[in-house]
């Protein structure tokens, strides 16, 4: 792991069957651990980062450049904190008409 707050090895194995978070855009999560890892892409082969939420709700990961840079400061936060965090979902449309997921501490 790159980067994590109250994420174990055994929550990283377990997040493989991780749930995108992109099904879950305009909730709230009441997240309880997070972290960013690295995974080679299986097509690619390629090395890419993958962030990592644990919740109430169940686990779930993004490999978005957005999300990613938000849950990095959402780390930060949480450890100077020491407690788990409500984070909304957030889903926006780009100039070009892509739709792309934010974090937001709530």
């Amino acid at each position: 792991m790159l980067k994590s707050f109250n994420f174990s090895k055994k929550d990283e194995i377990n997040s493989v069957s991780a749930t995108p978070l992109q099904k879950v855009k305009g909730q709230t999560l009441h997240v309880t651990g997070a972290a960013i890892t690295v995974r080679v892409d299986e097509e690619t082969k390629e090395e890419r980062q993958v962030a990592l939420l644990a919740s109430d709700q169940g686990t779930f990961t993004s490999i978005s450049g957005t999300v990613i840079k938000g849950l990095d400061l959402i780390i930060d936060y949480m450890t100077e904190e020491e407690a788990a965090v409500d984070v909304k979902v957030n889903a926006s449309k780009s100039n070009a008409g892509r739709e792309f997921i934010t974090l937001e501490l709530v």
